[in-house]
């Protein structure tokens, strides 16, 4: 392995933790929207480097970078679901019986 993929892949997965951490770690807004925001720049981001000749190494990370997103956007999609049951439930249980 030479040194320049080294430093290829490590910068590519700082990116992605880089990219990971903000969307899980703050507690600001909506992280669907957010998560989804952060897969839309990427579809943009990924097409400008297409039509700009980039090397494949940055297309492929793209890809993959944007697979991972969109999996952690259904996942915290499906979190806020199942939260917002949880809490009708929880609220049509209290409800007091005449």
């Amino acid at each position: 392995m030479t040194l320049q993929t080294f430093l290829r892949g490590l910068i590519v997965t700082a990116i992605y933790a880089f990219a990971t951490w903000r969307v899980v770690a703050t507690s600001r807004g909506n992280r669907v929207i957010e998560c989804g925001v952060i897969s839309l720049i990427l579809v943009f981001a990924e097409g400008f480097a297409a039509r700009s000749n980039a090397p494949d190494w940055v297309l492929e990370s793209f890809g993959v970078l944007m697979l991972l997103m969109c999996f952690l956007t259904v996942a915290l999609f499906a979190r806020e679901c199942y939260q917002g049951i949880r809490q009708r439930l929880g609220k049509s249980n209290n409800v007091p019986r005449l």
